[in-house]
């Protein structure tokens, strides 16, 4: 998370990363991300002083975020909830790009929960090779992937393109130079909201 650091000097983070956390996700094993993400957030407060946790995996649910502040030991604010609230008020017809397949269904949700009831049309595409690409280590390929697929998606009329994953965050200046429509990625959006809650 180089971007904080960047556009936040101030700040002092500290980076507790599980990569098996969304393994967890795929094998349908909450109970354990729960905990796990929990121990996280009590390390960071009781070892680290952390006054505040940024959960950044975009897989925790509504529900599932809903029960992680009701047990963590300080405020917790899910990456993406501030750039939903954003993108919804932007467009009522979005493409939303998802390189992780597991957190379709519920970026799909938190759009729609961000939109109330304001028309809302959501044009979806999937691209886990581009994941994939990361995973082993190839960011160009992950890219490439991702910028054929934003051009897919723009090709289709949409008033405003939403990165589900954090991943994406870099590509957001080239995303919006070529496609000519906005580009949401948590990590900007996150930032007010993270001063508002610390």
């Amino acid at each position: 998370m180089q971007y904080y650091p960047r556009v936040w000097p101030e700040l002092r983070i500290t980076n507790l990363l599980d990569d098996g956390i969304m393994g967890l996700f795929a094998a349908g094993r909450w109970d354990t991300a729960r905990e796990r993400l929990l121990a996280m957030a009590r390390v960071g407060h009781e070892v680290y002083g952390a006054q505040a946790g940024l959960v950044s995996c975009s897989a925790v649910s509504r529900e599932q975020m809903a029960a992680l502040r009701a047990a963590s030991p300080i405020p917790l604010l899910k990456i993406d909830e501030p750039m939903a609230a954003l993108a919804t008020a932007t467009a009522s017809r979005l493409g939303l790009l998802v390189t992780f397949p597991p957190t379709l269904e519920i970026a799909e949700q938190l759009l729609r929960e961000a939109a109330g009831d304001a028309p809302l049309e959501i044009v979806p595409l999937v691209a886990p090779e581009a994941i994939a690409a990361l995973l082993h280590g190839d960011r160009a390929g992950h890219d490439a992937r991702l910028l054929a697929a934003a051009e897919e998606l723009a090709g289709q009329g949409i008033g405003a393109l939403v990165l589900a994953q954090v991943s994406m965050g870099p590509l957001v200046p080239v995303l919006r130079e070529r496609l000519g429509i906005p580009v949401f990625s948590s990590l900007e959006t996150s930032v007010s909201a993270l001063q508002s809650l610390l």
